[in-house]
């Protein structure tokens, strides 16, 4: 879950209250699902217990939340201003990193520390909801050095700049190869052959996104009150809540923000204002809203309710209410999550416990009273247990263990790692084995747990697998079969053999499992090319098979 370390001084400016010590901060803090990690002097710790508000992970989202709750809805990015500039977006970029955002943030000079809050949120927001700068990634700069248009170009990799920290000048190429941040953020366009340049009119170089800001321009100090603030990403919703929410801050410290308008060619998006003013909307009936709260609760009460979680309006109708969310969030799917900020602004405290009706006495599901009886035979063959997350990667599923079937993709998901829901437990065992070469060999090890099926009626089902693995100088077939045959053997079950082709394995040294006459899985030894991909340097053997085979 996200922690973020504020100053508890700001905090408390920002939220216009006074500081109400620890135990009554701790009450406040259910207001963003958060508790304190711990509190020292002026340093206070922060962790979130919700990880879809992007806009709480930082000062300015923690007071904001406290100060609506007493004030009302503060109505952010009402009544903007003309733009203050554009910026020209160069068509070669569509396949690079297309999208910007940006806006000036005016009148408002930060002082060192309130420098630093805007320099945590910068890199929060670019390292967690932008996926480590991929989707989105920010860049503040001294708006008085600027002249618009601003241009968003594709430049060659032997465009030069001095960087942010430097005394000379560098290509791009020398950026990525010599300096530390470009090292560490290449891998986000080494690979295309244009690389994307923001260019004021002048011809002075604003940055290098999402790698570095030029040394000019891009240094930002205490009492620069006047601010150019740019996002730039390759998903166009990621960039421009990232430029909302950052818009809503500066404008929560006092600073007049001006929009700027971004032309894009007609081949890649339309003409757009940013930062884009989002304003979703969900509704509830009088009865669902009781229904899920379980109190009696007026629409009236209701509505002042959601007024103190900052929503931008909140209407009536008949029996219906309808409530806009502030232009920085975009957590509302369904009418359920604004029932939910109705629950949390009355305070969770205030709804009365009420006892289960019925008395039932709890126990094992029998699948898993069957996990634990084939646990305790693979436990006393030599296996240990290990246990991984039903979230994985594509890459590791498909590309390194070759598997056979896709597995079922996750939209939007935070991070590659965890895009796809696994199909199979493989993978998992690969990876243990991949980091296990300090111990000593023979490596017995194994794992039942749940994976996603996607059926050819693209319904997905989900599915309880049992896999193993012996690795070793001599890990071979027999191995992994023998442990099979055990389980099998103990289940009064018949096991037999029949010869498929898998490419995760070796052929002719592969099989489907037959359990009791049905297939159930496979066994096999893994390829050579499966185990140099894993970086596993012995020979390997598993097998995976449904747990619902092993049923008596």
């Amino acid at each position: 879950m996200p922690k973020i370390e504020v100053s508890r001084q700001d905090l408390f400016k920002l939220s216009r209250m006074k500081d109400p010590g620890d135990a009554e901060l701790a009450n406040l803090l259910t207001l963003v699902k958060g508790e304190i990690d711990y509190s020292l002097d002026d340093e206070l710790k922060i962790e979130l217990n919700d990880t879809n508000r992007p806009d709480l992970w930082c000062v300015e989202g923690v007071a904001r939340a406290l100060r609506c709750s007493e004030a009302g809805p503060f109505n952010h990015l009402a009544d903007l201003p003309e733009p203050a500039g554009e910026i020209h977006v160069d068509e070669k970029l569509e396949n690079v990193r297309p999208f910007v955002a940006a806006f000036t943030a005016c009148g408002f000079g930060p002082d060192q520390k309130q420098l630093n809050a805007l320099i945590n949120v910068q890199e929060k927001l670019a390292a967690s909801f932008g996926r480590n700068r991929k989707t989105a990634a920010i860049g503040f700069y001294r708006l008085d050095e600027i002249s618009f248009p601003v241009k968003y170009r594709a430049v060659t990799p032997e465009t030069s700049f001095i960087p942010l920290g430097e005394e000379r000048e560098m290509t791009l190429s020398e950026i990525l190869a010599d300096t530390e941040t470009g090292r560490m953020y290449a891998h986000l366009v080494e690979k295309a052959d244009l690389w994307p340049l923001l260019e004021d009119a002048s011809g002075s170089i604003l940055s290098f996104p999402p790698v570095i800001n030029s040394q000019t321009t891009g240094r930002v100090s205490p009492g620069d009150s006047r601010l150019f603030c740019e996002v730039t990403g390759t998903d166009w919703e990621t960039v421009q809540l990232t430029a909302a929410i950052l818009a809503c801050n500066l404008q929560d410290r006092g600073a007049s923000i001006a929009p700027v308008l971004v032309k894009y060619p007609a081949s890649m998006h339309s003409e757009v204002q940013t930062p884009v003013i989002f304003r979703d909307s969900m509704t509830a009936t009088t009865d669902e809203i009781r229904k899920v709260l379980g109190i009696d609760i007026s629409l009236d009460s209701a509505r002042e309710a959601l007024l103190r979680m900052d929503y931008a309006s909140v209407e009536i109708e008949g029996d219906t209410l309808t409530g806009i969310l502030p232009p920085y969030r975009r957590d509302g799917i369904h009418a359920v999550d604004m029932i939910e900020d109705i629950a949390i602004s009355i305070g969770l405290e205030s709804f009365e416990p009420l006892l289960p009706e019925q008395f039932t006495i709890g126990h094992s599901a029998p699948v898993e009273e069957l996990v634990d009886a084939v646990r305790t035979v693979l436990i006393g063959a030599g296996c240990e247990e290990i246990l991984r997350p039903a979230l994985s990667s594509w890459r590791k599923i498909k590309e390194i263990t070759r598997t056979p079937t896709d597995p079922v993709m996750i939209a939007n998901p935070m991070t590659e790692e965890y895009g796809v829901v696994r199909n199979t437990l493989l993978p998992g065992l690969l990876d243990v084995e991949s980091t296990s070469a300090h111990a000593s060999y023979p490596h017995r090890i194994f794992e039942s747990g749940e994976i996603l099926i996607s059926g050819d009626d693209g319904v997905c089902r989900t599915e309880i697998y049992l896999a193993g693995l012996v690795c070793g100088n001599k890990a071979d077939f027999g191995d992994v079969h023998s442990i099979l045959g055990s389980i099998c053997y103990s289940r009064d079950l018949d096991l037999s053999l029949r010869s498929v082709e898998d490419e995760r394995f070796i052929s002719g040294r592969c099989a489907t499992v037959i359990i009791n006459g049905r297939a159930s899985g496979v066994i096999g030894e893994f390829h050579p090319a499966v185990l140099t991909e894993w970086g596993i340097a012995r020979p390997a053997s598993g097998f995976e098979i449904n747990i619902d085979s092993l049923k008596e």
